[in-house]
């Protein structure tokens, strides 16, 4: 009987790790629809100093897919049936190229990324793993990013008033970021980032000298959010992360996070989890 009762508790304890995991699918609307291609084409709401306004909701979390015991195996069943699979939009942001000196440390990385991936602990994210904008709350000063992210509620202030980098603080996870204005386009430059964090999964570290340049781009009811990863120290050149363009989600708000699960089950059936996407 306590054979059997340890048993059941370690397939539960399995299930609720890969569906925490699970839930990092997000519902992100992507230009190329024919509703997209009308969002496009609507006219570009601005605030009162002229600027783009990019105030909104532009993605949000889907819940993620259900398990199922298969022998020895667990495995995601997408909810809403098999093909629920090619209904849930996919995002490869790519991946840099780094110094040869540091290849075996990422592939290190990425074959035990189970263990050893912060993020897989309840660690926050960074950038730009954390990915797009997901709600903006913009004014003439600043521009405010919130995220209901798998592993917690995060946000940043950005000022766009010319203010420079603050000096004397901490790193952080989110980084220091300052923003400016480029004709349409928004540019958040962010440094001062933990080195602690990845850049994306699969074992992506960087150095405490990265910067992450952001580039917010709104077209009607469309945001472009595009993303370059600076390392000298580590990347052979700077990472042009995959760009996502997303489209406004009028009657939606944005989620308070879940509390996060730390996913480090002790007993595991395999070490081949790498899907903590964004």
């Amino acid at each position: 009987m306590m054979k059997r009762h340890q048993s059941g508790l370690l397939v539960a304890a399995l299930c609720a790790a890969v569906a925490v995991a699970a839930g990092a699918l997000y519902a992100a609307p992507q230009a190329g629809t024919a509703a997209a291609t009308a969002a496009v084409a609507r006219p570009t709401p601005r605030t009162a100093d002229g600027h783009p306004d990019l105030s909104g909701m532009w993605y949000r979390r889907v819940a993620g897919p259900l398990t199922r015991r298969v022998g020895k195996s667990i495995v995601l069943a997408p909810r809403g049936g098999e093909g629920a699979a090619a209904r849930i939009p996919t995002y490869n942001p790519g991946t840099p190229k780094y110094k040869p000196q540091f290849l075996a440390t990422v592939k290190e990385l990425k074959d035990d990324q189970i263990n050893a991936d912060p993020s897989f602990h309840c660690g926050p994210p960074g950038l730009p793993r954390i990915g797009a904008p997901q709600r903006i709350v913009q004014t003439a000063r600043e521009v405010v990013i919130l995220y209901d992210d798998l592993n917690g509620n995060y946000f940043r202030v950005i000022p766009t008033d010319g203010r420079k980098h603050r000096t004397g603080v901490e790193p952080s996870s989110l980084g220091d970021s300052v923003g400016r204005w480029e004709g349409e386009t928004l540019v958040i430059e962010a440094t001062n980032l933990l080195d602690d964090t990845w850049l994306g999964d699969n074992g992506l570290l960087h150095s405490a000298d990265v910067r992450v340049t952001e580039r917010l781009t709104r077209q009607g009811d469309t945001l472009k959010w595009e993303a370059t990863v600076e390392d000298p120290e580590f990347l052979v050149e700077p990472w042009k992360v995959t760009p996502r363009t997303l489209t406004l989600m009028a009657n939606a708000e944005i989620d308070e996070a879940a509390f996060c699960e730390d996913r480090g089950v002790a007993d595991r059936a395999t070490k081949d989890y790498h899907g903590n996407v964004r």
